[in-house]
């Protein structure tokens, strides 16, 4: 069993880290060398220090019904970088009339991206009819906070493998996407949401969501079981998303993608949370 056993607080580099031990393993056990928090100093997320920065991969969006984009972003420095923002620049053709599509929502917020890591992201977009159209979809990269390489001491990303979909003859969110999650990291984190990448039968992108993980939003009747732990807390699980739309219908199922938003702390207020 974990207790506290001490806060440590590094001054010169503002770091808080929680320092976990174990009193029934003995005195060779090992802290956990995770912080739990780190200062946030903002700055463009394309460029680090050194070189390299956050790019765009991969891209893609699904045209009818209920559309979603979906994007795939890679970190091409040696830095970490911490609660990078990105927002998706779309623009539509509703009844031959061109917008750009606006709110709150378009804006995310990855927690960590590890040197060399990619990290999807995605979000419903809006109803699309017969006529209607994405005209031009994108991926603004906006700030995020570079740390060296080992600020983060041995977190590590959880891997996450799909399972199954269970599509519902209901109206959305109804579908259900299980994927088991497994931790290697010394203490629980903060989940921020899981990240889901739809991809069709070539491999492209066609759509995406960013949603709460363990079910919840999970429709009532469903054969779903609970996950045996929280999400982003150490060991494996076998949990699952609702995502708010209809899963594309070009979507091939075994190529889905799944990335769990673990983060050291949940910010105050969360933009990953609009709805």
């Amino acid at each position: 069993m974990l207790v506290l056993a001490a806060a440590v607080v590094v001054a010169a580099a503002g770091i808080t880290a929680v320092v976990l031990s174990s009193p029934a393993a003995g005195p060779a056990a090992k802290p956990c060398d995770i912080p739990g928090s780190v200062p946030e100093r903002p700055v463009p997320a394309t460029t680090a220090p050194g070189g390299g920065g956050i790019e765009v991969a991969e891209k893609g969006v699904s045209s009818t019904g209920l559309a979603s984009m979906g994007a795939v972003l890679r970190n091409t420095s040696n830095h970490i970088a911490y609660r990078t923002k990105a927002k998706l620049n779309v623009s539509l053709i509703l009844d031959g009339i061109r917008q750009r599509l606006d709110g709150s929502q378009l804006t995310m917020e990855i927690p960590i991206v590890l040197p060399g890591q990619q990290v999807g992201l995605g979000r419903p977009l809006i109803n699309l009819n017969a006529n209607d159209k994405v005209a031009s979809a994108d991926v603004d990269v906006q700030t995020t906070t570079w740390l060296p390489s080992g600020a983060l001491g041995a977190f590590t990303p959880p891997a996450d493998t799909y399972e199954s979909t269970s599509r519902a003859t209901a109206s959305p969110p109804a579908d259900a996407i299980r994927y088991r999650e497994t931790s290697t990291n010394c203490r629980a984190l903060a989940t921020r949401r899981t990240a889901v990448i739809f991809r069709d039968a070539t491999g492209a992108i066609v759509g995406g969501d960013l949603v709460p993980p363990d079910g919840k939003g999970n429709p009532a009747g469903t054969t779903q079981q609970p996950p045996a732990s929280p999400s982003c807390s150490p060991g494996e699980r076998s949990t699952w998303i609702v995502p708010l739309q209809n899963i594309p219908r070009r979507t091939d199922d075994h190529r889905t993608v799944l990335y769990s938003y673990c983060d050291l702390n949940t910010p105050p207020t969360d933009i990953n949370n609009t709805f």
